[in-house]
Parts: structure tokens; C-alpha cells; sequence
């Protein structure tokens, strides 16, 4: 974490508030701290990259190309790679599932039925 790295200390008020915010944080990750230690470990850059992510532009239209996410996107020149799920999700530090979302949201979008054709159009695609 920055505060670790940097040496800098919780503020004394935020104290009781952050262990609480901690635990619960660890719980909804089913007191597995693989993805805790994951996410310490990022720099800074890689966790603005993932917020970013989180945060795309709401105004593209419903179907086609410009209708995918940067995330979908993403998962898109990484299907047309040969990549499988497993694979996408931990290069792009999310879940199996998260990918798979994505891979189907993509599929709607374009109005494509498999991961064969998707990585065909994106292959074709300029």
C-alpha cells in the first residue's frame, strides 16, 4: 500500500474507521487474501489503470465497435490473441467471470455468436 511504501501513518481518527473498513473489505473477499495481496501489490499506475476501467465513458451508442468498453476492448484483442479466460483475467487483474461477461457483452454488441467469430471480426477489424 502507498501509506506502507511511504512510511506514512494512518491519521489517528481514521484509525477505528479503517480496521473496520478492513475487515469488511476482507470478509466480502471471503477471507481469502489472495485478491487483498493482489491489490497491495499494485503500483499505482495499475490500480488508476483498473479505476479507469471501472469508469468508462457512458455515452457510446448500443451496438456496433463503438458501442464496447475500453475493458471489452481489451478483452477482445486479448480473445483474438488465443487467449482463454483464465488467461484474460489474470492479465487484466479481474475475475474468470468478470472476463466472461465482458467476452458475451462483446458477442451482443457486435452480433456475434462465438469466441471464434469474435476474434475473426477483431482480426478484420481496421
Amino acid at each position: 500500500m502507498i501509506r506502507a511504501r511511504t512510511g506514512a501513518g494512518h491519521r489517528p481518527a481514521r484509525g477505528a474507521t479503517h480496521v473496520r473498513d478492513l475487515s469488511a473489505v476482507r470478509e466480502s473477499l471471503g477471507n481469502d487474501d489472495t485478491e487483498f495481496v493482489i491489490g497491495e501489490s499494485l503500483t499505482v499506475g495499475e490500480a488508476l489503470a483498473i479505476h479507469d476501467r471501472l469508469r468508462g465513458a457512458r455515452d457510446r451508442p448500443s451496438v456496433g465497435w463503438d458501442s464496447l468498453t475500453p475493458t471489452e476492448l481489451e478483452v477482445t484483442k486479448l480473445v483474438a490473441l488465443g487467449r482463454i479466460n483464465p488467461q484474460i483475467a489474470e492479465q487484466l487483474l479481474m475475475g474468470r467471470e468478470t472476463v466472461k461477461t465482458h467476452v458475451s457483452s462483446a458477442l451482443r454488441k457486435l452480433g456475434l455468436t462465438n469466441r471464434t467469430e469474435l476474434a475473426a471480426a477483431a482480426v478484420r477489424r481496421p
